[in-house]
């Protein structure tokens, strides 16, 4: 959905949840275990691209701790211990460990972020300006993700996944089993989304919810479809049934906007999941891995107009606050 909802700041903005605090902590604590391996890996390093790589990520993990350290300053958290205070110089086999096993470790450590900050992102429900801050630093890190797939990539460095063999000749792209499959079951599940999102637009009483989800299904649910709809048909891959095209109203129901809304909050968390997934699998096809990092970006940010409008309409639950002894 593309949402265009605002929320009034007030008193809770300064507030922090318990999940708020701890996500604070274990990304500071994730930081600086990228700092350490990286400043490690930089002792066995040879390739010059790859060392430029890693200084860079050392760099942008530096600049990211001091973020985080002034958050959990401000809220009184004790800090996890920091990494050691820059590259080591010791004497050692430089063959030990190889650039392309450095390469392998990188990528795992990113997709790894991925996923990290994306539940960070979800559970930041109290406080907006954190909640920014981790869209920030995800935001950075899918694009060192796509980055550093290319290079290894170039490098010869990632194994090639068996490609879908039923692709038309006429078809010179390419894609592997993984990413047609990830076509696919996106497309099952906004095909649901579409159902269920027409079902609701009859049922809800909330003038503000019901425009909301008719942007969503018009804006967004509906124009993605038809993007991935056209991915598939150029690889040649069968289409599932789509949803009706109307779904006449049946009167009342029992379900309440504000259950509705909670339900479309946790669809909204499995897209991302999907999108987010398919990023990290994605290896053959540079063109569709940008379509699934479009698609988490837009999501991701989705989600955050969500929380905003739920706030406001006081749907969502109030997570357990943190007050630190001081």
């Amino acid at each position: 959905m593309v949402l265009n909802i605002g929320a009034k700041k007030d008193a809770r903005q300064a507030q922090l949840n318990v999940e708020e605090a701890y996500v604070l902590w274990d990304m500071t604590n994730v930081t600086y275990a990228g700092i350490d391996m990286a400043q490690i890996w930089g002792v066995y390093v040879h390739d010059p691209d790859l060392n430029i790589i890693l200084q860079r990520a050392i760099d942008k993990y530096k600049k990211r701790s001091k973020d985080l350290e002034k958050e959990l300053r401000k809220y009184s958290i004790d800090g996890p211990t920091q990494p050691r205070a820059d590259k080591l110089a010791v004497a050692t086999n430089s063959e030990l460990l190889t650039d392309e096993n450095i390469g392998k470790y990188l990528l795992l450590f990113l997709q790894e972020q991925v996923e990290l900050l994306f539940k960070s992102i979800r559970n930041s429900t109290t406080n907006d300006a954190i909640r920014a801050m981790f869209i920030k630093f995800l935001t950075d890190i899918i694009g060192d993700l796509d980055i550093l797939i290319k290079y290894l990539k170039l490098k010869g460095w990632i194994g090639i996944p068996p490609i879908y063999p039923n692709i038309p000749v006429s078809q010179r792209e390419k894609a592997d089993t993984g990413e047609i499959f990830h076509l696919w079951d996106h497309l099952t599940f906004r095909y649901d989304n579409i159902y269920q999102t027409q079902y609701w637009v009859q049922h809800t009483n909330d003038s503000d919810f019901k425009t909301l989800l008719k942007k969503g299904l018009q804006d967004t649910l509906k124009i993605q479809v038809k993007k991935l709809e056209q991915e598939l048909i150029k690889f040649g891959v069968p289409l599932p049934q789509r949803p009706p095209a109307v779904i006449a109203s049946t009167g009342t129901t029992n379900m309440e906007d504000s259950y509705m809304f909670r339900i479309l909050f946790t669809g909204m968390i499995g897209a991302a999941w999907m999108h987010a997934l398919a990023l990290k699998q994605c290896f053959t096809n540079d063109r569709l891995r940008d379509i699934f990092k479009d698609l988490l970006v837009q999501e991701i940010n989705i989600i955050d107009k969500m929380i905003l409008f739920g706030k406001t309409k006081g749907w969502l639950g109030i997570v357990p606050q943190y007050s630190p002894k001081l």
